[in-house]
């Protein structure tokens, strides 16, 4: 068994042929390029029992030699009593690998040295069942380099995976860990990524191979929600609730890429909104630098992924069903055409910015922060900061705020005015967000009740919130409407009244809402659980 530890960068053919002559990489290298072909193919049950497994299993051939391995991430492993290995850093694709070589093109499981695992093979009838799914043809070259007290193996990858009479091409360059720091691999990336358009890379080989026979495309995913316990520090918790934004954000870029689902841009949007939100929550305990480096590059990317979501938005809950209401309008098509349009410019605004090496920079730097600590804002004399108090405290003191923020621009906001009330509704998600993070640490009854008649109070602005931003729509699409040969006075004005309607039924319901709320006893005022 060997342990294998590495990090993918995406780059287009043309650029990944350029990345060994990089001055950087030249400065690195402690040998030559090797060049070799490796033509692979990955089995399975009919049942796809290995990939349900978390396993991947292929035979390459390399030269005359046929070399097989079996796959697996260290928790799989686990399930067989086998040791987990040396531990990765979170963002890292981490797997122990079972190798030897075969005499010829078909797996030999008998030849993996392992009991746990031969148990299982023989209980499930795995070998007389496999058979050939898809296959992978790559030209590799590798180069060691050293860095610092790290050696990483750069191996740059041109090929294709084929299923079904499918292709699908590969262009990626991984790092592998040798031996040594696993955050010299980050920091590497990070030096890369100034040279050269790279993304970070997602699904490993095999998981696009399964994806691609099953002819699968990429689908929008909610992300999971942290889980904090009342026993973390507050540095612990702001690890836990980064890395689901960060898994949320990864999650979701190939659904953004295909557009298919305009799903894909909202959820990757709302996981970088949430990682905003986590920097304004813990931001008493993160030094100022690195606070200040991440909410600008946050807000960078929440800006150009922005447009898409607000057309998808204004397309689909307002245009659309004014079509569907006032079919014989002429003003209508015409603001539908010039939406699309305006949407597909924006979509290809929010495909820039994802790769956009800026984006890729972002990742690695706070999966270095993570890794490091380095976000933290050190104690004064020695004394511990406050990145090592006790959640609890950080968390009944912010919640503490945020409802009295939104009791505060409540008030302010009982003249109607729609700028007014579109605050409320944002320092309602403000709150929503901090009670979604800390949730765990409180009794669940309670507080999936108080959670509720918050989010009560953001749907229900949900109208003042769409007038907002369709306002500026309009504004913006006025000029192009005007072109279509139709008045955009009309249209404008239609939109106008219809926003102004549903606005007022919101607020018909809105008071009800904001009282419910009132008497739903803020959870973390009856304490954490113990």
């Amino acid at each position: 068994m060997s342990d294998e530890i590495e990090l993918k960068l995406l780059l287009a053919p043309a650029q990944l042929a350029k990345l060994n002559r990089l001055p950087l990489v030249r400065s690195l290298a402690t040998g030559r390029a090797r060049r070799a072909q490796l033509d692979s193919t990955y089995f399975d049950t009919p049942d796809f029992a290995l990939r349900d497994g978390d396993m991947a299993l292929r035979v390459r051939r390399i030269g005359e030699r046929r070399v097989q391995t079996l796959k697996m991430a260290p928790q799989t492993a686990a399930r067989f009593a086998e040791d987990a290995g040396p531990s990765a850093q979170a963002g890292m694709q981490h797997y122990l690998e079972f190798e030897a070589e075969v005499p010829g093109d078909l797996p030999e499981l008998d030849r993996i040295e392992h009991t746990g695992l031969q148990a299982w093979f023989a209980d499930t009838g795995l070998m007389e069942r496999l058979e050939p799914v898809f296959t992978t043809a790559i030209e590799r070259r590798t180069l060691p380099l050293r860095m610092a007290d790290t050696e990483i193996e750069l191996a740059m990858d041109v090929g294709e995976i084929r299923a079904r009479g499918r292709g699908e091409p590969i262009a990626e360059a991984e790092l592998e860990l040798k031996w040594g720091q696993p955050t010299r691999l980050f920091e590497l990336a990070m030096m890369l990524a100034q040279e050269l358009p790279v993304r970070l890379g997602g699904p490993t080989k095999a998981a696009r191979g399964y994806a691609l026979y099953a002819g699968a495309q990429p689908t929008p995913s909610k992300g999971e929600k942290p889980s904090l316990t009342p026993g973390m520090s507050v540095s612990e918790a702001f690890a836990a609730v980064m890395r689901c934004n960060l898994d949320h954000m990864r999650t979701n870029e190939d659904a953004v890429f295909v557009g298919a689902d305009p799903e894909g841009v909202h959820q990757h949007r709302v996981a970088v909104r949430r990682a905003r939100a986590a920097l304004s929550v813990f931001k008493p305990a993160m030094h100022a630098a690195a606070h200040a480096l991440l909410a600008e590059e946050l807000r960078w990317l929440q800006r150009e992924l922005g447009p898409a979501r607000d057309l998808d938005v204004f397309r689909e809950d307002t245009v659309a069903p004014l079509l569907r209401r006032l079919p014989s309008e002429p003003s209508l098509p015409a603001l539908d055409r010039t939406v699309e349009e305006a949407r597909r410019a924006a979509y290809a605004r929010a495909h820039a910015a994802l790769e956009d090496p800026r984006y890729a920079r972002l990742l690695l730097r706070l999966e270095l922060f993570l890794a490091e600590g380095t976000w933290k804002q050190p104690g004064e004399g020695g004394q511990a900061g406050p990145a090592d108090a006790p959640i609890g405290e950080l968390a009944a003191a912010l919640l503490d705020k945020r409802q009295r923020q939104l009791r505060k621009i409540h008030r302010k906001a009982r003249s109607g005015d729609e700028a007014a009330l579109h605050a409320v509704r944002i320092a309602a998600k403000k709150l929503r967000y901090a009670g979604e993070f800390f949730r765990n640490l409180y009794g669940r009854k309670a507080t999936k009740a108080y959670l509720a008649a918050v989010a009560d109070i953001q749907e229900t602005l949900g109208a003042v919130n769409d007038a907002v931003v369709g306002h500026r729509l309009l504004d913006e699409l006025e000029p192009k409407l005007a072109k279509s040969g139709e008045d955009p006075r009309l249209a404008v004005g239609i939109v106008m009244g219809w926003q102004a309607a549903r606005i007022e039924d919101d607020l018909k319901r809105f008071e009800a809402v904001w009282h419910a709320w009132r008497k739903t006893r803020p959870f973390w005022q009856a304490g954490a659980k113990r």
